[in-house]
């Protein structure tokens, strides 16, 4: 099945979240760290690259990280696509948090992580990035992608705060209610640019294209 056209000049931009990591990591804050996937991960995006098979994309795109990377490899294999690695596209840094479980953070840090949540656009306290940092990180790298392939659809293997910074950008809710975003494995969150140059949400947290 192959994707329809896009006939008002808009471009589609495909913001999927990278499969499960390492077990080791699973109850830890990673972040930007660049950590491994567990085998679950890479089959959830074997199965994905099977099912996007026919799509025709202008570019396909992912993180750096190899999380991300290996998930895009896997669908650049399937659909004969070159793969373009973006490290604007990474994970937020999480600082000093990197490597601590949530328990073990309060232990240390009390309230910290609720801090974090009442203000998610402004909290430095790790040290790394807020979600206004990272939105200055993304931002650009989607009205890059956005003007450039006017008519077209982009798929990019990300991350979680990724995908809930970008859509917390184009709905305007830059605050803690943008905490309220789910975004799993390997779900997909769609953004348009419109040929004005606004953005829509068309959709959030899919499972898939089709």
């Amino acid at each position: 099945m192959k994707n329809a056209p896009i006939k008002d000049g808009s471009c589609r931009i495909h913001l999927c979240r990278h499969g499960e990591v390492d077990p080791a990591w699973a109850h830890r804050i990673y972040g930007g760290l660049d950590i491994g996937l567990a085998p679950e991960g890479v089959e959830r995006f074997r199965r994905l690259a099977k099912d996007l098979e026919g799509w025709e994309f202008s570019l396909l795109v992912a993180s750096d990280l190899e999380r991300a990377r290996i998930g895009g490899e896997l669908i650049a294999e399937a659909l004969g696509l070159d793969l373009c690695l973006d490290p604007r596209f990474r994970e937020i840094d999480r600082g000093n948090w990197v490597g601590k479980e949530r328990k073990e953070l309060e232990r240390e840090e009390p309230g910290a992580f609720q801090a974090y949540l009442a203000d998610p656009y402004g909290y430095r306290g790790h040290g790394g990035e807020s979600h206004a940092d990272l939105e200055e990180r993304i931002v650009p790298a989607l009205e890059e992608l956005g003007q450039k392939f006017s008519g077209g659809e982009v798929f990019v293997v990300c991350h979680g705060q990724v995908q809930r910074v970008a859509v917390a950008w184009v709905l305007n809710l830059r605050n803690k209610d943008s905490m309220r975003f789910i975004h799993n494995h390997g779900g997909i969150t769609t953004l348009a640019r419109l040929p004005g140059g606004d953005w829509q949400l068309q959709a959030l947290n899919a499972s898939s294209l089709r």
